[in-house]
């Protein structure tokens, strides 16, 4: 059976709910456990302070070994030497085999990876979309910006992007 309860009131009561209380009471009670803490104290420790001269005293006495750190040292001798000539081939070889690009973005919407494409064109960057089919049979557009020939014009392509609040993902391809 339905009952018919009387509605609260949505406004706020004007009536002051601690005009007859103080907090007096209170304040005097924390002095007085204030000032028989500090009349107290002194017993408790039985008049017996700790002397700072004493403890000073006692630190000195302390002796502190020297610590010596000898990994630097270490270090220096455990040092693999690569030959300039070899590294430089090796360098080269990398570069000669790989190219460099960023991912930016991946999307099932082909207008979405064309939209960010035109965004990354007006940014003055080289982006193009390619399509790829996923395992399950779902098609993704990736837009990337690229290729570069080496890591330092990358770089100078990750910081414009990041100025622009695009994150990006490195992407080494072999040749």
């Amino acid at each position: 059976m339905a009952r018919n309860y009387p509605r609260k009131s949505a406004t706020r009561s004007t009536q002051n709910k601690s005009a007859g209380s103080s907090s007096a009471p209170a304040f005097f009670a924390g002095m007085l456990v204030g000032v028989l803490g500090m009349y107290l104290m002194p017993m408790v420790f039985d008049g017996k302070i700790p002397d700072t001269k004493a403890i000073t005293k006692a630190a000195e006495k302390v002796e502190i070994p020297d610590v010596k750190f000898s990994f630097h040292d270490m270090l220096k001798e455990s040092e693999i030497v690569i030959p300039e000539d070899q590294q430089s081939k090796d360098q080269a070889a990398d570069r000669k085999n790989y190219v460099y690009s960023l991912q930016v973005g991946s999307f099932r919407n082909k207008a979405d990876a064309e939209g960010l494409r035109v965004k990354l064109l007006l940014l003055n960057l080289t982006a193009s979309v390619e399509t790829s089919e996923a395992v399950a049979g779902d098609v993704w557009h990736r837009v990337l910006v690229g290729p570069f020939a080496n890591t330092s014009k990358t770089a100078a392509a990750r910081a414009k992007l990041s100025q622009n609040d695009i994150d990006s993902l490195l992407v080494k391809r072999k040749l």
